[in-house]
């Protein structure tokens, strides 16, 4: 049985010659971004027979990295294994091009959903390129440097080290106070790069500052893995013309010195869907993208239907449709109704973009096409407006946990009840799962609602009540599968 540890700095150790040794280009499985981005997913770290694997969560539930090692063909044995047994859905996360398609020609491995959201796809440029920024193409480059050396001098790049901690930390608080309205991602990611610098010695990793006039004005964090540099941190006060490229160029020059050699690619990660360093980050010349997919092996939304019509008392239940945009971007806002759904999305820290109505519709449909819900629009005629919604997801071989909203003004007619059981219906005859639902311990109208679609009671937490189908497995009954065995 494959016994996955907690995240900690020596199970990280221990895991560098493996991670040394990763044929992917996507920067998810190096050391630096394990380290800033655990805590978020819970991280888990197993080594069995020369070969390792991380598990972490995805939404509510656990994913795997796709084995690196001596035996990765016996590991996803291994970890068919381990889900089966432990009542958890096979997921597979940042996978790439190549290890998608040997998912897909895989005999153990199928059915299976993917998908790609292209926020999360690192950007690969050319390292000897970066060293330089020759030729026409990087012009504007050139001239920022060339303005930044006029009115600074030549840059004063050099390596960092743990007695310049009081010196990071300095500037990381004044970049946070130049980035004060900045993203919730942006925020936490300026935190936690400074606990990142502390562990730099111990990981492998390097981190480079360029100063102005003796005060650190520019901070990068990097690693090393194969052929490719991995540029974790990369951040700069504005105040000082043409500091990013004068900073970044010159970080790769340390590296390259450091190393003795060029390197082949620099992984500058993705643009998290930031329009601004979307733009910033192709006028660098990017010689490829590593798109990451997430993959759900033997999902029951695979048998979901493109077309869905269900009727049942008052509504009718559909597919997501593109008319549906401006609703579900009301339904997604509503903090006030959103608070009984256990969602708020000024605290959602994957929504890095302007939220505008292909917000939330884009991220169900990547949810469906990756096989981790089925969504269902609640309407009052076929034809009609979307009122609210019905989600099934979280999962497994043979359940899901299905979920109802409505929007305000259609609450307290009956709207959700009916929906409710339309979609729970065609959970067990279409998909041919068992579904259990929850709600907050104080919300009698959702309780009401799947009390009276036949659903019983199985316990509480003190946060949730939980339910099941009559008959159906008592999934919440002992508490839920551990994530990773943990």
């Amino acid at each position: 049985m494959l016994d996955f540890k907690p995240f900690s700095l020596a199970a990280l150790r221990s895991a560098l010659p493996y991670i040394q040794k990763n044929p992917s280009r996507c920067s998810d499985l190096s050391a630096g971004y394990l380290f800033m981005w655990q805590e978020d997913a819970d991280a888990r770290l197993c080594v069995r027979n020369g070969t390792f694997s991380v598990c972490q969560r995805i939404g509510e539930q656990p994913a795997f990295s796709w084995p690196i090692g001596d035996d990765p063909d016996g590991m996803v044995n291994e970890l068919i294994a381990y889900a089966k047994e432990n009542r958890l859905p096979l997921r597979f996360f940042a996978v790439d091009e190549e290890r998608l398609a040997a998912i897909r020609a895989d005999a153990r491995l199928r059915p299976a959903m993917w998908a790609c959201d292209k926020r999360w796809s690192d950007y690969l440029y050319s390292f000897e390129e970066a060293m330089t920024f020759s030729g026409k193409k990087y012009g504007g480059q050139r001239n920022h440097i060339n303005k930044f050396k006029k009115l600074y001098g030549e840059p004063d790049l050099r390596f960092l080290y743990p007695e310049d901690r009081e010196t990071v930390a300095a500037f990381l608080a004044e970049y946070a106070a130049e980035h004060r309205d900045g993203r919730l991602l942006e925020r936490t990611e300026t935190e936690r790069a400074g606990l990142l610098f502390d562990v730099c010695g111990p990981l492998g990793l390097c981190a480079a500052g360029l100063f102005v006039a003796g005060r650190l004005a520019a901070f990068s964090i990097g690693e090393v893995v194969g052929d490719m540099l991995l540029i974790h941190v990369e951040k700069a006060l504005t105040r000082y013309e043409g500091i990013y490229p004068t900073a970044y160029s010159g970080f790769v020059r340390l590296i390259a010195a450091r190393e003795g050699r060029p390197l082949a690619l620099i992984n500058r990660e993705d643009d998290a869907g930031d329009p601004g360093l979307r733009t910033s980050k192709r006028q660098y010349h990017p010689v490829a993208m590593a798109d990451k997919y997430l993959v759900h092996v033997g999902t029951p939304a695979v048998r979901a239907g493109e077309r869905v019509s269900l009727s049942r008392g008052g509504v009718v239940l559909t597919e997501l449709r593109e008319g549906d945009k401006a609703a579900y971007l009301r339904l997604n806002t509503d903090a006030e109704n959103n608070r009984w759904w256990g969602y708020d999305y000024r605290e959602d820290m994957n929504l890095t973009g302007p939220v505008d109505e292909n917000t939330f519709y884009e991220s169900a449909l990547y949810d469906m096409r990756a096989g981790d819900s089925v969504n269902l629009a609640v309407r009052l005629s076929e034809d009609g407006e979307m009122i609210g919604e019905a989600v099934l997801w979280n999962f497994t071989p043979d359940g899901a946990e299905l979920g109802c909203r409505i929007l305000p003004e259609y609450q307290k007619k009956g709207y959700g009840r009916d929906a409710f059981g339309a979609a729970a219906e065609y959970a067990a005859r279409t998909l041919r799962v068992r579904v259990t639902a929850r709600c907050f311990e104080q919300n009698e109208a959702s309780r009401r609602m799947i009390e009276a679609n036949g659903f019983v009671f199985l316990r509480g937490d003190g946060t949730y009540r939980y339910f099941a189908q009559s008959g159906g497995p008592a999934a919440f009954a002992g508490g839920e599968a551990a994530l990773c065995g943990g």
